[in-house]
């Protein structure tokens, strides 16, 4: 019972980060689409933010994963993905099934910006610590 517990910060960590890195990625596959809502919604220099947006949520995505620097990972995924959120995702700007849509997604995003920050508070630190 004892190996649950002790795994569970791991296995925790390792949704979390494959979360972020599988969207990176998935950003990369749809990167048009979405360099056409972030210059819609006029965010600045969208060919410049989206490369570092989607470096970031990958590189940060796999820190987590291999418990390197998990905290700093983890605590910068917060704003990341609050503005994102904000900018894909205004529910309150739609009306029907649109507004729900919305609205379920950008409660989903937001939760896992909370699961990031309970990376802050797992004890264990990497998959090391599980073998050894």
């Amino acid at each position: 019972m004892d190996a649950v517990f002790f795994s569970l910060p791991l296995i925790i960590h390792a949704l979390i980060g494959f979360y972020f890195a599988f969207f990176g990625f998935w950003n990369i596959y749809h990167w048009v689409p979405i360099v056409e809502v972030m210059a819609q919604k006029r965010v600045p220099m969208p060919y410049l933010l989206l490369p570092i947006g989607i470096t970031w949520q990958i590189l940060a995505g796999i820190l987590i994963i291999f418990g390197i620097g998990t905290k700093l990972a983890a605590l910068s995924l917060v704003p990341f993905t609050l503005v994102a959120v904000f900018i894909f995702h205004p529910f309150w700007k739609y009306r029907g099934e649109l507004c729900a849509l919305n609205f379920s997604i950008f409660v989903a995003n937001c939760t896992i910006g909370l699961g990031a920050l309970l990376s802050l508070v797992l004890p264990v630190s990497s998959f090391a610590d599980l073998l050894s």
